[in-house]
């Protein structure tokens, strides 16, 4: 059996923290509940998200964003899943992704990316977010949000004080 290391606090466990190749992020209400290491990537299947969309669907206001360092490329962060439910408020869905900002600043990450496939996720919001499109000549919709130019300030709001 496999014992996840969880990690609660952001900024006190940083260098833990930016050594997860493969983790979970987990946001309830708004504020960042915990940090999770996974040790083996656990790929998302078309039924998996069907399943999920219909029954198993998260209570209450939570998101979980899962991710990967793919091996070879450290300075890139890969977004494999987001899942949230009907009642997750979009302070903490956003609160997730400035998570993963700043676990992509402690990295010192160049850029994370994503395939994303959930068509209520719109183009308009990615781009406000800081993504863009990428590999637009692939099938499928692919975005990239770079740090060439720096990272965004982490809001200290969707930690615990």
């Amino acid at each position: 059996m496999f014992v996840r290391r969880r990690f609660d606090s952001l900024h006190s466990q940083a260098e833990s923290i930016s050594a997860i190749t493969r983790g979970r992020i987990i946001m309830r209400a708004g504020k960042l509940a915990a940090i999770e290491q996974h040790w083996v990537r656990s790929p998302v299947s078309v039924a998996q998200i069907w399943w999920e969309s219909n029954h198993g669907r998260l209570r209450g206001d939570e998101c979980l964003l899962d991710y990967h360092v793919p091996r070879g490329l450290s300075a890139f962060i890969t977004l494999d899943y987001i899942r949230s439910g009907s009642e997750t408020r979009y302070k903490t869905f956003i609160g997730a992704c400035h998570v993963l900002n700043e676990i992509a600043r402690l990295r010192h990450c160049s850029a994370i990316v994503a395939h994303v496939t959930n068509v209520r996720i719109s183009d308009r919001l990615l781009e406000r977010l800081g993504w863009q499109r990428h590999l637009e000549h692939w099938r499928g919709r692919h975005y990239i949000r770079r740090f060439y130019d720096g990272y965004p300030t982490f809001p200290s709001r969707y930690c615990e004080a």
